[in-house]
């Protein structure tokens, strides 16, 4: 499910497991095409995604068609591509996904995880909680 997240957005299975690859992708941009497609997988967290590419809701459709985006841009991307191919190698449906990023979660300081997809800190926060699940490690 995950490698399939990766493959409908358009990136390579490979690039969360292999730094230098993701560092090339990232310097190089991300094509504007992996932005729609990610909303079109993740509507929900539209906003977000917004939040962290520092676009309006208005001005997203904007990025869709570019060929590169910036590097802050592309690393954004990436890293909530991140957040959420974490989450899938969990739950392993997207509707279970959504349901969690939508959820209070103590560990969060009772905050949902989509409220804090915006920014770096926040999805490092989020990706905490959800490797501590992967891994069991909630006492």
């Amino acid at each position: 499910m995950n490698n399939l997240l990766l493959q409908n957005v358009g990136i390579e299975s490979v690039i969360f497991s292999n730094p230098q690859k993701m560092f090339e992708l990232a310097h190089g941009g991300v094509a504007g095409d992996v932005v729609r497609k990610t909303v079109k997988e993740f509507p929900k967290q539209r906003e977000a995604i917004c939040k962290a590419l520092s676009v309006t809701s208005g001005n997203l459709s904007r990025l869709y068609s570019r060929k590169h985006l910036s590097r802050p841009q592309s690393e954004e991307i990436l890293d909530i591509l991140a957040v959420y191919s974490i989450g899938i190698e969990i739950y392993e449906d997207l509707k279970l996904v959504e349901e969690f990023f939508g959820t209070s979660i103590p560990a969060l300081n009772n905050q949902t995880p989509e409220s804090l997809l915006s920014s770096f800190t926040g999805r490092k926060m989020v990706k905490d909680v959800l490797n501590k699940i992967l891994w069991m490690e909630f006492s």
